[in-house]
């Protein structure tokens, strides 16, 4: 009943703006051939709004005919409306405006003080229009960091980008992005980015902005000033880069001839860093970005990656580290994204090189996975109904008892017997991945199973019952590839 009774009066005060009766207020929206004039009372607008409590008060404004004249040409007609709207009805609809209307309308809103409806919108726009981010962030970003009361929309697009940097670093609109912004992004810990990558991109904003173009491909035709006007551009970046975490030969390929725009004594400890890695550097090591113990996985972390990286090199013992890890891991597929189906698992798969797959089970959020060192395809070698299987020693299956317990790790490898070598790894159309001749392992749709047959993989039963179906939440197969750096 309360909120009936709300509605009416929200609708009575609302006629008011659309009837204009008893007007004392002519607001002047926009300016020239767009401008516009609303007739609103100063009673109702300066009760809703502290902004409009000074704005329209004795001291400040101006009256014709015993009318207020009140100017605002910089906010257009269509946001002056929704805002009018809202002060008289309390009600306001979003469903018409588009991402750059509602930008105009968070600015408005900032700008009268209106930071209800500022929080409102800020919802709105992270619930509703977070795509507008990705196709204009840096015109979203110069408006969220220009406004103090956008803090919810600032934070959402600090995150959004650091988790996505490529939205914003790969912007056609990257170029003009104002420097104190990418600095903010650079000191961010959380930029989920390779500092390769990001040198580059800023290498290209910095290009944009000398007063003549060079080819940045062929530095023997810079001159001098050429470095010094790129140094300046660059000045205060330089500091917020990690270098020391761009792998030497790196540096070298695709650092090292701007030698020139770096203060010497930070150049000289980036080349002694890879030189002699036990001698501290004069200028500080910034931390390792979250990138660098990051993997695009819904099941595992970085830190499983490093075990499974050392048992792929057969170090039993001594594991790499995180940052130590040879390998790259690049999702191929996941089934909770692109299905279960075997023939989506052997399209997104198939040929790729050495794989592991990951799988959580249902019942207990066990993870058991294994290591394909070959690529997936018809092996020739043993062929029958059943599929076909190539001979390795060098495939693994291993399980952890769940994602948090690191210290769980269990492994198992080929047997040592020369038939078991040679049914290590099976392929059928018919199934996800399939390991051994039992078969040991196998996923059939959304279920992993052991046959209970001759195991291949002498641990697999301490890792999962034998002869039962277990049903997945999910799994994931990864390409490993080579860290040539």
């Amino acid at each position: 009943m309360t909120e009936n009774l709300l509605l009416d009066l929200s609708q009575d005060i609302g006629q008011l703006l659309t009837s204009g009766d008893n007007y004392d207020l002519i607001i002047q929206a926009g300016e020239g051939q767009n401008m516009k004039e609303f007739f609103a009372h100063s009673l109702i607008l300066r009760a809703r709004s502290a902004y409009f409590e000074t704005a329209l008060s004795k001291e400040w404004a101006k009256k014709e005919n015993g009318i207020i004249i009140f100017k605002k040409p910089n906010i257009s007609p269509e946001i002056i409306e929704l805002i009018l709207e809202y002060l008289y009805t309390g009600l306001v609809n979003f469903n018409k405006q588009n991402g750059a209307q509602m930008l105009k309308l968070l600015m408005a809103s900032d700008e009268l003080n209106l930071q209800k409806l500022n929080d409102y919108i800020q919802t709105y726009l992270i619930n509703n229009q977070a795509e507008y981010l990705k196709n204009d962030p840096v015109g979203v970003l110069q408006i969220v960091f220009r406004y103090e009361g956008c803090e919810n929309l600032r934070k959402f697009c600090l995150d959004t980008i650091c988790k996505g940097p490529k939205i914003l670093f790969e912007s056609p609109k990257f170029t003009s992005l104002e420097k104190d912004l990418i600095i903010l992004f650079l000191k961010n810990n959380e930029l989920e980015m390779e500092e390769i990558e990001i040198w580059e991109s800023i290498l290209k904003w910095a290009l944009a902005r000398l007063s003549t173009q060079h080819n940045v491909d062929d530095l023997s035709q810079w001159m001098s000033n050429n470095f010094e006007e790129l140094e300046k551009i660059l000045h205060d970046l330089i500091p917020h880069i990690r270098w020391f975490q761009i792998p030497g030969k790196v540096f070298w390929r695709k650092v090292n001839q701007f030698e020139q725009i770096f203060p010497k004594q930070l150049y000289k400890d980036i080349i002694g860093y890879h030189i002699d890695p036990d001698t501290p550097p004069i200028n500080a090591i910034l931390p390792l970005r979250r990138n660098l113990s990051y993997i695009d996985s819904v099941l595992i972390k970085r830190d499983h990656l490093s075990i499974i990286a050392s048992w792929i090199d057969k170090k039993e013992k001594s594991f790499y580290n995180t940052r130590s890890t040879p390998y790259l891991f690049k999702l191929l597929y996941r089934a909770s994204r692109d299905g279960f189906e075997a023939a989506k698992f052997h399209e997104l798969c198939d040929n790729k090189g050495s794989t592991i797959m990951i799988s959580k089970l249902k019942e207990n959020g066990r993870l058991i996975g294994g290591y394909n060192p070959l690529s997936w395809h018809p092996y020739n070698s043993h062929v029958n109904r059943n599929g076909s299987w190539q001979s390795t020693s060098d495939s693994f299956l291993f399980s952890f008892t769940k994602k948090e317990e690191i210290n769980s790790a269990f492994l198992t490898r080929v047997a040592g017997d020369n038939r078991c070598q040679i049914y290590a790894v099976c392929y059928h159309l018919s199934y996800g991945p399939a390991f051994g001749f039992g078969w040991d392992l196998i996923i059939d749709r959304n279920n992993i199973i052991s046959t209970g047959g001759k195991s291949t993989y002498s641990g697999v039963y301490d890792m999962i019952n034998s002869g039962q179906n277990h049903i997945l939440e999910d799994y994931e197969v990864h390409q490993v590839v080579k860290n040539d750096y």
